[in-house]
């Protein structure tokens, strides 16, 4: 819709309904419903996402699980939302929304339509975005219970909404079986610390060690001594400046969104932990990073670190098990005996998702490149493929799942060897297109923290003698030669900073 000229009045501002929202306390069980009984399909999930909007007039931040589908000229989207409210997903009593919940319009100018909206007595409920995509919520008092909502099309949206379409058109429900899912006292704080500043896209020559202010933990913050900094992928991708309004950086940027080191100061109402406690955690790895010598965090973001654990080495954990761990438990929740082929098999990450599928009673396959054979060389998997060798992929026969994490068209084209009523979850940015003939359900899983499951990896490695190598350590001083080594590849490990 675009806004008309003279009297705006005159023409609707709800032009049509694009999608029909459901809201659901179990995503898994809901798609099965929708799968099995209605034949509709195939999904595409996207796990993790978090909607940022102010709803009401409060500023508020959701995370929840979102699957789409292109069913009768439109899009149908099932959604689960995670916590208590309020929000638009949840009722006036704060409890998460089922049934039905929202019609959308999809707007080319969302402006526009919004003060028309308004002109003609609508109520504003929220406005925010998720994904980069901005959405605004209506209501009357006229129509109690109806929220009509103007969701904005992006390049992006319309490049979704088209391979959806596509893939409807091919659609043959599987028959049979059974469809799954895919205190507040602080020290003294330093005046200044070291940091590696990136100065701009582009080469690893550009970060900079530079002193920089040391920060001061808020209320409900603590601030770390770093011991060690994970290099990871999502780094060199946002160095470059690949992950576009993702990520854009504000310059000079820290990096590094996993910390290990020592709690030497905490915020007000800190209850979990206290100075001199050993933590590794996840936090925003494109501003006020851990590529630096302290940093600030939020309690709830960090977990304990035992003592049978190296500090330094811890680091290499928290983003590459919760990304593998939810790869495979949320992505896939794999059933005894179900073959899984994780990809990148020899990453952090791909280990972590190793490790899940034989934690579910699953058996795993090791999906690498030749350069990392010897790094799953220790791993207990059915088969170790070479994904280049199409020779030695289809030699697997179907398999019931694939964990994906390297994305693009090594990716793409392993729906040739998964069931046709399989999962193909995918933690890759960009994410993977299935092709437009898959009847198979995709899943693109975004990593949240998860102390708790975080806390229960390190406790069963150390029970059983596994590890999440380290290939190297690099001093800070020298973070441009570590991301030289990462952008190589072949590894064979994590890369860990060291202040």
């Amino acid at each position: 819709m675009r806004a008309g000229e003279g009297d705006t009045l005159s023409r609707s501002w709800f032009a049509n309904f694009g999608q029909i929202s459901f809201g659901t306390s179990d995503l898994r069980r809901t798609l099965a419903f929708w799968e099995r009984q209605l034949g509709i399909g195939p999904w595409t999930v996207f796990r993790g996402l978090t909607m940022d909007a102010l709803h009401e007039g409060q500023r508020i931040s959701m995370p929840f699980d979102v699957a789409l589908a292109w069913h009768d000229g439109r899009l149908v989207e099932l959604i689960q939302a995670h916590g208590d409210g309020p929000s638009p997903l949840h009722d006036g009593l704060n409890r998460p929304m089922i049934g039905l919940q929202r019609l959308a319009s999809i707007t080319d100018d969302i402006e526009a339509d919004a003060k028309l909206a308004e002109a003609r007595g609508m109520t504003r409920l929220t406005a925010g975005e998720a994904g980069g995509q901005r959405f605004i919520h209506y209501r009357s008092d006229d129509a109690p219970g109806v929220i009509l909502e103007l969701l904005e099309r992006t390049p992006g949206f319309t490049r979704l909404v088209d391979l959806l379409r596509r893939r409807a058109a091919r659609y043959r429900p599987a028959g049979g079986g059974v469809s799954r899912d895919p205190a507040p006292v602080s020290t003294t704080a330093p005046a200044t610390m070291k940091a590696a500043l990136l100065t701009g896209y582009g080469e690893p020559d550009l970060f900079r060690i530079a002193d920089a202010p040391a920060p001061a933990p808020g209320p409900g913050e603590v601030r770390i001594r770093v011991a060690g900094a994970a290099v990871n992928p999502v780094d060199v991708k946002a160095r470059r400046g690949l992950l576009g309004e993702w990520a854009t950086l504000a310059f000079p940027a820290c990096l590094g969104g996993d910390v290990s080191g020592v709690i030497d100061a905490i915020g007000e109402g800190v209850s979990r932990f206290r100075p001199g406690d050993r933590v590794i955690g996840m936090i925003n790895p494109f501003a006020n990073g851990a590529y630096a010598q302290f940093v600030v965090a939020h309690e709830a973001s960090l977990a304990a670190v035992p003592a049978a654990l190296d500090l330094i080495d811890a680091a290499a954990l928290p983003t590459g098990v919760l990304t593998g761990t939810q790869l495979v438990e949320v992505g896939i929740a794999p059933r005894v005996g179900d073959r899984v082929l994780v990809t990148g098999a020899g990453g952090s990450t791909g280990r972590a998702a190793v490790l899940a599928v034989l934690e579910a009673g699953a058996i795993p396959i090791a999906g690498v490149r030749a350069s990392s054979l010897v790094a799953v060389a220790d791993l207990p998997v059915e088969a170790i493929v070479d994904l280049a060798d199409a020779a030695q992929v289809a030699a697997l026969g179907l398999v019931d799942a694939i964990a994906d994490t390297v994305g693009g068209e090594v990716a793409e084209r392993l729906f040739s060897v998964l069931k046709p009523d399989g999962i193909f979850a995918s933690i890759a940015v960009p994410v993977p297109d299935p092709p437009e003939d898959a009847t198979q359900r995709f899943c693109a899983v975004y990593v949240r923290f998860d102390a708790e499951r975080l806390a229960k990896f390190m406790q069963d490695i150390i029970a059983t003698g596994r590890t999440m190598p380290v290939a190297r350590r690099f001093p800070l001083k020298e973070v441009a030669a570590a991301h030289r080594l990462m952008e190589a590849g072949g590894v064979g490990g994590k890369i860990v900073l060291t202040p």
